[in-house]
């Protein structure tokens, strides 16, 4: 969504920070490099990745999905996150810092029936980034993974009014979560204050799937 995406940066810009935008395809290795290349080349450096892209395919019994659905969403929710932290980790090596976070689901931790492309790539995510935590961690490079619940945000539209439901059932403090509740996490991460906090996946849930 390219012109969502210049609105939101000219708002960064009216506070005074500065801001770019770039088309990519996550799925496309040369892609992802040239997405990063002309980040550097734009600002020198890159401090923190926040990998915080993903579909959530069909809604179908195993024995109605495609290979072709599957495929997709393990391209998106998974291999995208590969191949942007394998680009970004060669820089943040060189510099010995950096924070890297990904966004997960609580589908990876406790799935949903009918959406198990999507619960296997968030399943995958979480164990991808514990063991990215592990390899970086000589380095000084934090990697932490978020673990939304069910979230007030566009992404529902995907989801049948019976999935939703079910979903907000299973919340214990009784409703959704708030995009800016998500956030502050993340923000958290990238920040100082967790400077000895690696390898973790961080539940904001609302209480459901508390381990």
């Amino acid at each position: 969504d390219v012109p969502k995406m210049e609105k939101i940066a000219e708002e960064i810009k009216s506070f005074g920070g500065r801001c770019t935008t770039i088309k990519c395809d996550v799925t496309i290795a040369n892609d992802v490099k040239n997405t990063v290349d002309t980040v550097l080349s734009k600002f020198g450096k890159i401090d923190i990745l926040i990998y915080f892209t993903g579909i959530l395919g069909e809604v179908a019994p195993i024995w109605e999905s495609t290979e072709e659905n599957w495929d997709r969403v393990m391209s998106v929710n998974l291999k995208g996150a590969f191949l942007f932290c394998r680009e970004v980790a060669k820089h943040m090596i060189k510099r010995r810092e950096g924070k890297i976070i990904t966004v997960s689901s609580v589908a990876g931790k406790d799935p949903n029936p009918y959406m198990l492309a999507y619960d296997a790539s968030k399943a995958g995510l979480i164990g991808f980034t514990r063991g990215l935590a592990l390899e970086l961690a000589p380095y000084n490079i934090n990697v932490n993974c978020v673990v939304p619940g069910i979230t007030e945000t566009p992404f529902l539209n995907f989801m049948t009014e019976e999935a939703k439901k079910r979903s907000a059932s299973l919340v214990p403090l009784g409703r959704l979560g708030k995009p800016e509740e998500i956030a502050k996490i993340v923000l958290f991460l990238a920040s100082d204050d967790a400077s000895f906090v690696t390898g973790a996946a961080w539940n904001v849930t609302g209480g459901r799937c508390p381990y």
